[in-house]
């Protein structure tokens, strides 16, 4: 290959990933748009009749941001710290097991820079990048990454759980009219919404099968390690896949903190359930019992994991405005829901900013952070 060819090739890679955003913005703009004029279609008849569908969207959104009480939403947004700071501690018991000492406030900042980056990638793989905004505190790549496997895994597993509890309390508690009403059923009589929810449920058991097996089985990681060897992989993958054996023994110590995930897992769960109930109480939802908000968050939440747009932007939406309308929500009030929902997340998240900026410099400059020759005692938390 001629150099004159080198140039070519990276202008080609550029435009597509230029493309590709490109085309990702206009599609959440298309997806905003659909969303605020779905809001304009179901608001009462007598709110603002003159006005196009989706400026009655649009004023009836900022109008029940402004009359929402505050009091709930601080507490919902309380909740949402509380679950990251659970998940820093829980990433932090993990990278201990494995011998790596870390501090609580970076790590928060990492977490909240993983959340971040999860915001805008599809499937929510962004949160992957979390030990690269470990890196100035020494975490090595390995560790880091057999951690964020581990974790992903049982909380994967979790929300499977969930959302079949949550398919299972909504089919014995909601009427038979009422699904037939809110979704169509297809050529062989089954609800789409039942579809709609087993995809999410199966999407979410195919990642915490794929994760798991390649956290913790040596059969699995050694068809990896084969496939690591590809030129092809080589080329794309660098120097990465040359941790793949340091990987290998920090996934065998990951193993050890299961217990501990699993419970600050369900820790979470419980804040998740706080935080949409409280939310709801802030938008004047009383007729859904905390026990259902409970239920069917790990379901909705798990099609943001759908990879078509960045963390199921619409996806979600939807998925929650279709449950909270089999819940008697009004459904103008649900899209608000689930609108504020994602905001409220992602405006939190940018507490994450400056480790994001701070991780880039650091990977494109030249010193690099010096790995641990051996492991460090950590303290407990």
């Amino acid at each position: 290959m001629s150099n004159s060819d080198v140039p070519s090739q990276k202008t080609r890679s550029s435009t597509k990933r230029i493309l590709k955003i490109t085309l990702q913005v206009v599609a959440i703009v298309a997806i905003v748009a659909v969303l605020l004029w779905y809001i304009g279609t179901t608001v009462p008849t007598d709110f603002k009749p003159d006005e196009p569908t989706i400026i009655r969207g649009i004023d009836f959104l900022f109008i029940t941001i402004l009359e929402m009480n505050v009091s709930y939403f601080l507490l919902a947004f309380l909740m949402y710290f509380g679950i990251n700071v659970f998940f820093t501690i829980r990433l932090r018991r993990v990278l201990a097991k494995d011998g790596v000492k870390t501090t609580f406030g970076k790590s928060l900042l990492a977490q909240y820079a993983g959340m971040l980056t999860s915001d805008f990638t599809p499937g929510r793989a962004g949160y992957i990048l979390t030990p690269v905004y470990l890196r100035d505190q020494n975490v090595p790549a390995s560790k880091g990454l057999s951690s964020i496997l581990g974790i992903q895994t049982i909380e994967f597993l979790v929300k499977v759980a969930g959302g079949i509890g949550a398919v299972t309390f909504l089919m014995y508690t909601v009427p038979t009219a009422t699904w037939t009403e809110m979704f169509p059923q297809d050529i062989a009589g089954v609800n789409i919404g039942i579809i709609i929810a087993g995809l999410g449920i199966g999407l979410m058991f195919l990642g915490a099968i794929v994760l798991a097996a390649f956290t913790w089985s040596k059969r699995a990681i050694a068809i990896f390690d084969r496939i690591a060897n590809w030129r092809f992989i080589k080329r794309f993958a660098g120097g990465l896949m040359g941790k793949l054996e340091e990987y290998k023994e920090s996934a065998h110590s990951t193993q050890r903190a299961i217990p501990e995930i699993f419970a600050l897992t369900m820790v979470c769960w419980v804040l998740k359930g706080f935080e949409w109930y409280f939310l709801g109480l802030a938008l004047g939802i009383t007729t859904v019992s905390p026990i259902a908000f409970f239920l069917i968050h790990p379901l909705v939440t798990a099609l943001a994991f759908i990879p078509i747009l960045p963390a199921g932007i619409g996806v979600q939406e939807f998925g929650i405005i279709g449950i909270l309308g089999l819940l008697g929500v009004p459904l103008e009030i649900a899209a608000v829901f689930a609108i504020i929902a994602r905001l409220m997340l992602i405006f939190q998240d940018l507490i994450g900013v400056p480790q994001i900026v701070k991780s880039t410099s650091l990977i494109f400059s030249r010193k690099t952070p010096q790995e641990p020759s051996s492991p460090v005692p950590s303290a407990p938390v």
